[in-house]
């Protein structure tokens, strides 16, 4: 599961750096029979839901496009 943490990673940190966020984590874990990727994020005055919506928008364009998983 690392090596997808880590390509997810990769693709998304400039996306996530140029909406002016930092990168926390990325996480791609089985819960039941489903697996969920989470990525966290975090910004000076803290993240708002909007900043979640904003950044869901971008990122699944490039997660999209590049297909890691």
């Amino acid at each position: 599961m690392a090596k997808i943490e880590e390509k997810v990673e990769q693709l998304v940190k400039d996306p996530i750096e140029k909406l002016g966020y930092s990168l926390y984590d990325v996480e791609y874990v089985k819960e039941g029979p489903e697996y969920y990727l989470r990525i966290y994020i975090e910004k000076d005055g803290g993240v708002s839901l909007n900043d979640c919506e904003a950044l869901s928008r971008r990122v699944s364009d490039v997660l999209d496009e590049k297909d890691p998983i």
